[in-house]
């Protein structure tokens, strides 16, 4: 196994999480999300990272805003009542697995409150590094 250096690149915004915003702004494709909130210097904070692979980040974050999926709009909310969403837009993976060793190197990154347990991955990579691009 070898490390693996990963070129991403971000939304071009983080989006407030409601339910108008899904449709428009969250991709009908597998991928990594975040929820984010900011403090009053307007530093983001990362709440939660997640990794979609089954179905879109779409879906994934509409599980979410129906308390079907944790951390619940319920528990988000409770953090802040202002909670917005970003995801990576675009990745240079090889196969949809190495999403996770993205989302597991944002978990190690953030150390997100809701994320428990170990930090996805792929089990592909002996160390992984993202480098965001444009």
């Amino acid at each position: 196994m070898a490390a693996r250096k990963f070129r991403i690149a971000m939304s071009e915004r983080c989006y407030r999480f409601k339910p108008a915003a899904l449709p428009d702004h969250a991709p009908h494709k597998p991928g990594v999300y975040e929820f984010v909130t900011f403090d009053a210097e307007r530093n983001p904070q990362v709440l939660f990272v997640g990794v979609a692979l089954t179905g879109s980040v779409y879906e994934s974050l509409a599980a979410h805003m129906d308390s079907k999926a944790e951390p619940t709009r319920e528990q988000l909310f409770a953090v802040s009542p202002d909670i917005y969403f970003d995801f990576v837009a675009s990745a240079d993976v090889s196969d949809i697995e190495e999403l996770k060793d993205i989302a597991g190197a944002f978990v190690a990154k953030h150390k997100p409150r809701f994320n428990t347990g170990p930090a996805p991955t792929s089990g592909k990579h002996e160390a992984v590094e993202v480098e965001e691009v444009g």
